[in-house]
This record gives C-alpha cells, structure tokens and sequence, in this order.
C-alpha cells in the first residue's frame, strides 16, 4: 500500500485501529478465541497470543520457538 492510500484510509476511519482494539478487549473479557493464560502471583490472565506478540519482540520470539 502506498503512503497515499495509507493517509486516505486514515482519513476515512480515523477511528479504526480503537475500534479493533475495543472488539479484541471484548473477546477477550468474553473468554472468546483466547489462546494463552498468563499467571502472575496466581492470578490467571487470559489473552490473545497475536495481541500480545504484536506489543511485544520478546513475546513474539517466545511464542515463535512454540
């Protein structure tokens, strides 16, 4: 995609990337497509693999090896 096109898409949903975010928020509050549970001092953190691999290199590479 050329940075034209990426600027006019932009323009046309300004709000997008929120509103994925939102919708991946509520599957996720919904137990929905969940692939991995985080435990931190015991409590139990359900997530998205592809969320939390696309915030973070380390993540990315760990889930990579699996």
């Amino acid at each position: 995609m050329e940075a034209e096109e990426t600027m006019e898409c932009l323009q046309e949903f300004p709000e997008h990337h929120k509103m994925i975010l939102d919708r991946l928020n509520e599957q996720r509050e919904q137990d929905r497509f969940t692939d991995i549970t985080l435990i931190v001092d015991g409590h139990h953190f359900k997530a998205h693999k592809a969320v939390l691999a696309a915030c973070s290199h380390v993540l990315s590479q760990i889930f990579s090896m699996l």
